[in-house]
């Protein structure tokens, strides 16, 4: 009797260590959706700031990702979920691929939908077009002689469109104009280090286009210096090579304020930054411009059972950092300033800047945290903390005071931004046309 109970028992840990009597439970997507939905009620400061109609965007999808049979069916539902609300800092991962480059980082193109005229129509359902409307100086896009002014036909073979609902699996006349061109700029950004074939049509002529991962460009920033300086005659330059998240930048930001002691104003380019930072980078940096401690930016956190509208509005201080630079400065903006980048101008232009010059910023929403998703084995990015300009607007909502067609390109190819700084800075006399074209090129 005990032979055959020990048998029994060496067959059954055999047959248990071969996996034959384990079985993996299968997913369960309803779980998962309620772990992603309880999170997102629960934390994400935004929720119920768009026109969106909240409750029903949570029942279509949440009736899609329930019938989801793996971990990858269901981000890939949540993602096309998350993207309605246009806003960038609202992310779910991990990501392969097949995943569209996170966007501003994984962007070198900034376009939206214009009515299409009459006289060019077509079609007469055709009533909309997509047109370049900037291209991020240095990148694929830029190279490649891509240029404001264009029209996008095609983006990785599909209609403008097309491509749209794919971001969203929506149809495209239920989007708002919001979303189709939030969905055009990710399309455009293309898949996760793939390449991207793009046509374009300027005066009729069309013309096709293979560009480099949209993410290459940003990439080989991590090897070089987080500033760049030069000058302008009197006028002194920094910018910020996507670096607000690198700890050795505040120090060579001050290195290169001494770089500039005969500048009598000063050019702040925060135009790529689209990867954000964080406040350890950006205070000292801010500090530079305040003569005491001053406010730069206030903000709301959500305490357990209080709605954010009634949240606590807080202050964040910029303290005095040596060298005070006691000059007048210009600050650049555009589409590729993100997050920390976008914390940074409503920053200093608390802080006193004579202007900021440029184009409406990327509109990443709030303070972001990182909550892992058990049930789908996911992780959600999420703004857990609204953010303010000083005068009480949304970050988001910040325009700048000198606003300008493009920020980083021209049709002409030019840099209208930084040229419409330099006008506002320059000394009569002290840098000619001709220098002034030279330097900037």
């Amino acid at each position: 009797m005990k032979k055959i109970l020990a048998l029994t028992l060496f067959f059954s840990g055999l047959l248990s260590g071969c996996g034959v009597a384990q079985k993996q439970a299968p997913f369960n997507g309803a779980e998962a959706w309620q772990e992603l939905e309880q999170a997102l009620r629960q934390h994400y400061a935004y929720l119920h700031r768009s026109d969106l109609d909240t409750d029903a965007l949570f029942q279509e999808f949440g009736a899609r990702a329930t019938k989801a049979t793996t971990p990858q069916m269901f981000a890939d539902i949540s993602q096309q979920f998350l993207r309605h609300f246009t806003d960038p800092h609202l992310n779910l991962g991990p990501y392969n691929s097949e995943d569209y480059s996170v966007y501003p980082t994984g962007s070198d193109i900034y376009a939206e939908f214009v009515p299409t005229s009459q006289a060019e129509s077509t079609n007469k359902s055709d009533t909309l077009k997509l047109m370049v409307l900037d291209v991020k100086a240095g990148s694929a896009a830029d190279i490649a002689g891509i240029l404001p002014g264009q029209e996008v036909l095609t983006i990785d073979g599909l209609s403008v469109k097309h491509a749209v609902e794919k971001v969203f699996g929506e149809h495209f006349g239920q989007l708002t104009a919001a979303q189709v061109n939030y969905g055009a700029n990710i399309s455009l950004g293309g898949f996760r280090n793939q390449p991207r074939q793009l046509t374009l049509r300027r005066d009729q002529h069309q013309q096709a286009l293979t560009l480099a991962a949209s993410y290459d460009a940003i990439n080989t920033l991590k090897d070089g210096a987080t500033v760049t300086v030069r000058q302008f005659g009197e006028v002194g330059y920094i910018r910020f090579n996507n670096s607000l998240g690198n700890n050795e930048t505040p120090d060579a930001f001050k290195a290169a304020l001494n770089q500039l002691p005969e500048s009598t104003s000063l050019i702040i380019d925060l135009r790529n930054t689209p990867s954000g930072g964080n406040t350890g980078v950006a205070e000292p940096i801010l500090g530079h411009f305040a003569q005491a401690k001053s406010p730069y930016q206030r903000y709301q956190v959500q305490q357990k059972g209080t709605p954010y509208s009634q949240a606590t509005m807080q202050t964040a201080y910029a303290t005095p950092t040596a060298p005070a630079y006691p000059h007048p400065f210009v600050v650049l903006a555009g589409h590729w300033t993100g997050s920390m980048g976008e914390g940074m101008t409503i920053g200093l232009d608390a802080l006193g800047a004579k202007a900021v010059v440029g184009t409406p910023m990327a509109k990443l929403l709030g303070g972001i945290k990182t909550i892992q998703l058990t049930k789908s084995q996911t992780w959600l990015e999420v703004g857990f903390e609204r953010l303010y300009h000083i005068n009480g607007i949304f970050r988001e909502d910040y325009r700048p005071t000198i606003l300008t067609q493009s920020a980083d390109r021209d049709p002409q190819g030019n840099d209208p931004a930084l040229t419409a700084a330099i006008n506002i800075l320059m000394t009569s006399g002290t840098l000619s046309t001709s220098a002034l074209h030279s330097e900037m090129h």
